[in-house]
């Protein structure tokens, strides 16, 4: 059986958009409700908090070494030595009610980027290919975006729909649901996949990660010591470590102090390496 362990308590409001940067061999990771970038090094095992000026829900890499960041204002370019964001471009600026929520970077270079509703109920959001060729809408009519990665290959994009609880598979120019959820499985948040085409849910309600096989077949579930269980990836010196958000953002104050490690960020062992993720190109500079 495969035992998370907690290596920050950081007791996070909504814990989310990690990426495992493998040139800094650090996760990034952010507290959506908090405002904060996190920082984890497993060499030292010690987590940097850095304060944000605003929301913020995910991070990926830019070729170059600079950060790239989804904010309530919109995308722009992170100093993590001092939190200062540089916004770049936002695809529904004058879309009143919506922000940005996940994004990744594309086999091409590309950065795939979903938006929501921020009441998280109205389906208002859309998912965007952003790049040097201009902004493209892949997707209309998203609630909560979330859950995104690439098949090992990098022909398949996995794609998470939460409020109606949808796994899309986008390939060929062509989406095609691969999973739907139900109250039986629980509510789906991020996902990551793993270099032999596993795929590893979050269930934000079930205080699990559940393994995936490419056509949709449950197979295996990792307990957390946690309910809200928000969004994991890949990372370490090996690529082997699954490393998994939690949150406490439907918790009472008495719910809180008696589960200390909610919120925390975990980290589990595994049997299987993980995919190192994508730079970006865009923006140029």
């Amino acid at each position: 059986m495969k035992k998370p362990v907690c290596v920050d308590t950081a007791k996070a409001g909504c814990g989310e958009g990690l990426v495992w940067d493998v040139r800094r061999a650090c996760l990034w990771w952010v507290d959506i409700s908090g405002e904060v970038l996190h920082r984890f090094d497993p060499s030292t095992g010690q987590g940097t908090r850095i304060k944000m000026p605003y929301l913020i829900s995910a991070v990926a890499l830019h070729h170059d070494g600079r950060l790239i960041i989804a904010t309530a204002e919109g995308l722009g370019i992170v100093d993590e030595s001092n939190g200062v964001i540089k916004i770049i471009m936002h695809p529904e600026r004058y879309l009143s009610g919506n922000r940005l929520n996940d994004i990744v970077a594309a086999p091409d270079g590309n950065l795939w980027a979903g938006t929501m509703s921020e009441g998280a109920k109205a389906a208002t959001g859309a998912l965007y290919r952003i790049g040097l060729g201009g902004v493209d809408k892949m997707m209309e009519n998203t609630t909560i975006s979330n859950g995104m990665d690439w098949s090992p290959d990098g022909t398949k994009l996995y794609f998470i729909d939460s409020v109606p609880g949808v796994l899309y598979v986008f390939s060929d120019n062509e989406w095609r649901v691969l999973f739907r959820f139900d109250e039986t499985v629980g509510r789906p948040d991020g996902l990551c996949v793993d270099s032999a085409g596993m795929l590893w849910v979050a269930i934000c309600d079930r205080g699990q990660v559940i393994g995936m096989t490419p056509d949709g077949k449950i197979t295996e579930q990792i307990e957390l010591p946690c309910e809200i269980v928000t969004n994991c990836a890949f990372g370490g010196s090996d690529l082997k470590t699954l490393y998994v958000t939690t949150g406490t953002f439907s918790m009472s104050e008495a719910e809180k102090l008696e589960n200390p490690l909610a919120g925390g960020l975990f980290a589990v062992e595994m049997g299987v390496a993980g995919k190192a993720a994508y730079f970006l190109e865009w923006p140029a500079s």
